[in-house]
C-alpha cells in the first residue's frame, strides 16, 4: 500500500472540483480524501494498484469540470513516516471530502473562482411549474452562478462568502451533503424554502415585498410592466446595479441618455436570445460561442447594413442606442433574475452600469439611492434589489473579434481576477543570500486602472500573476475607494503574519497619477522599494509577458492616447526594440536599457494639455499649424469653435511652446476626425476612432477595395505627419470623407508594416488602446500575412491601459533576476 499526494493549482475552487474528485475516486474504489486548501486543491489517495492510480489521473485531467482550469499540478508519493501518520489520522473507510482547514498558513498565489452564467439544468428547474426552484431567481448549482462577487476570502466555502448569512433548509442541506447531487458542496445553494429575497422600491420610493418567497416573482412582473411603459429600472445584478430600459422604446432611450448625461456613448443591449441578436447584427461562430459561453461577456458586433429590416429593433432605435458607429454591444441573460424578467418581455433591454460618469459600478442600494435617486436628479424610476451582499463589485466583460481572434477589451466578470502562471529560466544571477520567493506589486496606470500581484519563486523557476478585474479611471473618490478595496482584498492572499510586504512596488513614471501616489504610500508603509516605468514600455512588457517572449529580440509597436515618456513628452505613437542581451536597468538614469525607442510619430503640440482629449479642435489646429503650408488658409474650419480672441491665445501658446509636445496616435485620430468634419467635440474616450472606423467600413462596403495610403516617410526614426495631414485635408476639400477615413487607417497599417520591415525581428508585438480598432487591426493582419511577417496582439489581457500593471510587474521581475 502506498500513499500519494496530488496538488492542483489553478481555477479549482468554486467549480465543482471536489465533488468531481469524490465521484471519480469512488468509481475507482480508491480510499483517501480531497480538501480545499488556501491556494490549491489537495488530494490524498491510498493506492494498492498503481495502474488504477494512472487510470484515475488520466480521467481526472481529461474530464475536469467545464469551468475549471488546472495551471500546474504536483504528484508525489508520501514516504516520510511523520507525514504518513498525519495523513492516516484523517483517513476513513472510503474516500470523502475533508473540511477546509481553519488556519491555513499556505498563503501562496492562487486563482480565484469566476462568476459564470446559469447552466441549462438550473434553467430547466427554474422554469418548472412546481418544485423548490420554480421561478426562483437565485437557482444555482456547483457548476454555475456567483463566485468571486460573493467571496470574502479563501478557501471557497460558504462561511467565507456572503451566503453565510443564509441558513440552508433541510432539503438544500441534503443536496449539499449528497455526493451524487448536482448541488454537492455548491456554496451558493438555496431554494424557495431558504430563499434570497427580492424587494422593489417603486416610483414613490416605497418598499414593496411579499410574505413568501414564492410570491417574489410578482415583483419581477411589476418590473416588466414598468419597462413596457418606458420606465427606467435599476436592477441589482451579479456584480452591481444596472440601469435597464426598453431598447425598442425611443423615448425611453432618449430619457436615459438625458438623465445619465450620456449624449452619444453607445449603450450595451441585452437580448432575449441569440436569434434576436442575429436579426440586427452579424454574428460569426466565434462571436456566437463568446455570447453563449459561461463568462457571458458583452460582445461588440457589427450592425447589419442600414437597409436591413428587423422585427426586434428599428433602425431608428439602433441609431439611438449606438449613434454614429457601426457596432452594437450585445449580451445575453446570464442569471436567473434576467431570464425570469425576459419570460415576461419580448423586447431587448438597454443594459448599462448604474453609476455616475467616471465612477465605479454601484453595488449597495443605499449608495445607489443617495447618488442616483436624489430629488430632481433621479436617474431611475424604480429599483429591484435583493438581500444578498455583493462583496466584490464587478462590471461585465467586453470582448471583440479582431484580426481573427476574440480579444478582451474589458477584463471583468467571468474572466477576472485573471491568473497567469509562467515558467521562466532559472536565474543565473542570484546569490545564495538573496531571497528566492517574493511578491511584486504593480499599481498600473490612471485610466482603466488595474493591479497585478506577481509571486515569484526563482528556486522553482516560476512566477504567477494575479491581475485584478477592471476598476475604471481613477477620476473620482468612488473609483479610488474601489481601487483600495481591490488592493486590500487581493493583498490578503499574499500577506504573512506581519502583513503584506511586497519586495518591490512598481508604478507608472507619471508622478501625477493617483496610482503612482498610492504606490508611494504602500511602499512607505511596507518599507518596500518603489520602481517607476515609462507607460509605453509597460505596454510592451505586458505583451511580451503574455506570450512569455522575453528571451528573444523583438519589435514592439505601442500606440495609444497618452502617457509620460522618458523625455518628459507625451508619448503615444512609439516603436521599441527589445534586446534581452542588454542589461535591464540603468540606476543613474532610471531608464530601462533592454528597450530602445527606435521610432515615433512626428511630434506636435498638445494645445491645452489634457483638455484637448475632449476639445479635439485644439488637436486639429495644432496639426495645421505644425504640418500644413499656408495654415491661415484653413482657419475658417475653426470659426464656429473658437472666437478670434481664443484663437489668438492658442496661437500664443503654440508659438511659446507652453504645452507639451506629443507623438500620440490617439490624438492624431482626434485631429483627423475634426478636420474631416465628423466630430467637433469628443464626449467619450475613443469616440473619434470608432467613428472613423465606421465610416471607413461604409466606404469598403460601397467600394470593396482598400484605398492607397497617404504619403509618409520614416527618417531617422521619425514618422512624418505632413503627407498624412495634407492628404486628409485634400480628401476633405474634395468631399471624400469616407475615402479619407479608409485611407487614414490604411496608412497606419502601412506604417506598422514599414516599421517591421526596417527593424527586422522574428516577431512584432502590438499593444496600446489604438489596437482596439478592429478595422485597423484587420488591415495590419492582411498586410503582415501578405508579407509573411509574424505578429502578436493581446488575446488574454486587454490591449488598453488595463495591461499596464502586468507589464510593470514583468519588468520588475526581470530587474530582480539580474540583481
Amino acid at each position: 500500500m502506498k500513499i500519494f499526494q496530488i496538488e492542483l493549482f489553478g481555477i479549482i475552487q468554486g467549480v465543482g472540483f471536489r465533488p468531481f474528485v469524490y465521484t471519480l475516486a469512488h468509481q475507482w474504489g480508491l480510499k483517501g480524501y480531497v480538501q480545499n486548501r488556501y491556494s490549491k486543491l489537495l488530494i490524498i489517495l491510498v493506492v494498492e494498484n498503481e495502474q488504477i492510480l494512472e487510470s484515475f489521473l488520466q480521467e481526472l485531467f481529461q474530464n475536469i469540470p467545464k469551468n475549471a482550469s488546472i495551471h500546474t499540478s504536483k504528484i508525489q508519493e508520501i514516504i516520510q513516516k511523520n507525514e504518513i501518520l498525519s495523513i492516516q489520522q484523517n483517513l476513513r473507510e472510503s474516500f470523502y471530502i475533508l473540511s477546509s482547514p481553519t488556519g491555513d498558513d499556505e498563503l501562496q498565489p492562487t486563482s480565484l473562482p469566476y462568476d459564470t452564467r446559469i447552466c441549462e439544468q438550473c434553467l430547466k428547474e427554474m422554469f418548472e411549474e412546481k418544485g423548490r426552484f420554480a421561478h426562483y431567481a437565485f437557482t444555482t448549482c456547483a457548476h454555475c452562478g456567483v463566485r468571486y462577487s460573493i467571496l470574502k476570502h479563501l478557501p471557497y466555502d460558504r462561511i467565507h462568502t456572503s451566503m453565510s448569512a443564509f441558513q440552508m433548509c433541510l432539503q438544500c442541506q441534503e443536496s449539499y451533503n449528497n455526493p451524487f447531487d448536482r448541488r454537492f458542496h455548491a456554496q451558493p445553494n438555496s431554494c424557495l424554502q431558504c430563499a434570497i429575497r427580492l424587494r422593489l422600491f417603486d416610483e414613490n420610493d416605497c418598499i414593496v415585498t411579499f410574505p413568501t418567497p414564492s410570491e417574489d416573482d410578482k415583483l419581477i412582473t411589476q418590473v416588466a410592466q414598468m419597462l413596457k411603459k418606458g420606465k427606467i429600472v435599476a436592477m441589482k445584478g451579479v456584480g452591481g446595479f444596472n440601469l435597464i430600459a426598453d431598447a425598442s422604446n425611443q423615448e425611453a432611450i432618449k430619457t436615459l441618455r438625458q438623465r445619465k448625461n450620456r449624449p452619444f456613448k453607445p449603450f450595451a443591449v441585452m437580448f432575449k436570445s441569440l436569434e434576436q441578436i442575429q436579426s440586427i447584427a452579424s454574428v460569426s461562430a466565434l462571436e456566437s460561442e463568446a455570447l453563449l459561453s459561461p463568462a457571458a461577456p458583452i460582445v461588440l458586433l457589427e450592425k447589419l447594413r442600414q437597409n436591413h429590416t428587423s422585427q426586434v429593433l428599428t433602425q431608428e432605435c439602433l441609431e439611438l442606442l449606438a449613434p454614429q458607429v457601426s457596432t452594437i454591444g450585445a449580451i445575453l441573460p446570464y442569471n436567473g433574475l434576467m431570464y425570469l424578467l425576459f419570460e415576461k418581455l419580448t423586447s431587448p433591454l438597454i443594459f448599462t452600469s448604474a453609476n455616475i460618469p467616471h465612477e465605479s459600478i454601484i453595488a449597495d442600494v443605499d449608495i445607489l439611492r443617495n447618488k442616483l435617486g436624489r430629488e430632481g436628479q433621479k436617474i431611475y424610476d424604480a429599483i429591484l434589489d435583493y438581500n444578498r451582499e455583493i462583496v466584490n463589485p464587478i462590471d461585465d466583460s467586453i470582448v471583440r473579434l479582431i484580426a481573427g481572434k476574440m480579444r478582451p477589451l474589458r477584463l471583468a466578470r467571468g474572466f477576472a481576477p485573471k491568473s497567469l502562471r509562467q515558467i521562466s529560466s532559472k536565474n543565473q544571477h542570484h546569490t545564495q543570500n538573496c531571497e528566492r520567493s517574493y511578491t511584486i506589486l504593480a499599481l498600473g496606470a490612471h485610466q482603466k486602472a488595474s493591479l497585478t500581484f506577481l509571486a515569484c519563486d526563482d528556486k522553482k523557476a516560476f512566477s504567477e500573476a494575479l491581475i485584478s478585474a477592471y476598476i475604471g479611471d481613477l477620476e473620482s473618490k468612488d473609483s479610488i475607494e474601489r481601487y483600495y478595496h481591490t488592493y486590500t482584498f487581493l493583498s490578503h492572499f499574499y500577506a504573512r503574519n506581519t502583513g503584506f510586504k511586497p519586495r518591490i512596488v512598481a508604478c507608472d513614471a507619471n508622478p501625477r497619477y493617483v496610482s503612482t501616489q498610492i504606490a508611494k504610500e504602500i511602499a512607505k508603509a511596507a518599507d518596500s522599494d518603489i520602481l517607476p516605468l515609462a507607460h509605453h514600455k509597460a505596454h510592451f512588457y505586458a505583451i511580451l509577458g503574455e506570450y512569455e517572449a522575453l528571451s528573444q529580440r523583438a519589435l514592439g509597436i505601442v500606440w495609444d492616447g497618452t502617457g509620460l515618456g522618458e523625455d518628459g513628452h507625451i508619448w503615444g505613437g512609439e516603436a521599441f526594440i527589445y534586446n534581452p542581451s542588454n542589461p535591464c536597468f540603468n540606476k543613474d538614469s532610471l531608464v530601462d536599457n533592454k528597450m530602445e525607442r527606435v521610432a515615433h510619430f512626428e511630434e506636435f503640440t498638445l494645445l491645452g494639455g489634457e483638455s484637448a482629449t475632449k476639445e479635439i479642435a485644439k488637436v486639429a489646429l495644432s496639426l495645421i499649424w505644425s504640418f500644413v503650408p499656408y495654415p491661415d488658409s484653413y482657419l475658417y474650419l475653426f470659426e464656429k469653435t473658437f472666437t478670434p480672441q481664443a484663437l489668438n491665445l492658442l496661437r500664443h501658446s503654440f508659438d511659446k511652446k507652453l504645452d507639451l509636445p506629443t507623438s500620440s496616435v490617439g490624438r492624431l485620430f482626434d485631429g483627423v476626425a475634426y478636420l474631416l468634419g465628423i466630430l467637433s467635440r469628443q464626449s467619450y474616450e475613443g469616440q473619434s476612432g470608432a467613428m472613423i472606423e465606421s465610416l471607413a467600413l461604409e466606404h469598403l462596403y460601397r467600394h470593396s477595395d482598400c484605398e492607397s495610403p497617404y504619403e509618409f516617410c520614416i527618417h531617422q526614426g521619425v514618422i512624418s505627419l505632413k503627407g498624412i495631414v495634407c492628404g486628409v485635408i485634400g480628401d476633405m476639400l474634395a468631399g471624400e470623407i469616407l475615402k479619407a477615413c479608409d485611407r487614414f487607417l490604411e496608412t497606419l497599417a502601412h506604417i506598422a508594416l514599414s516599421l517591421s520591415q526596417e527593424f527586422k525581428t522574428e516577431n512584432v508585438y502590438f499593444s496600446g488602446g489604438v489596437f482596439q480598432n478592429k478595422l485597423l487591426c484587420d488591415k495590419i493582419h492582411r498586410l503582415f500575412s501578405q508579407n509573411h511577417i509574424a505578429y502578436q496582439m493581446h488575446t488574454i489581457l486587454p490591449t488598453n491601459d488595463a495591461n499596464i500593471s502586468f507589464g510593470q510587474a514583468i519588468y520588475t521581475r526581470e530587474i530582480l533576476k539580474e540583481r
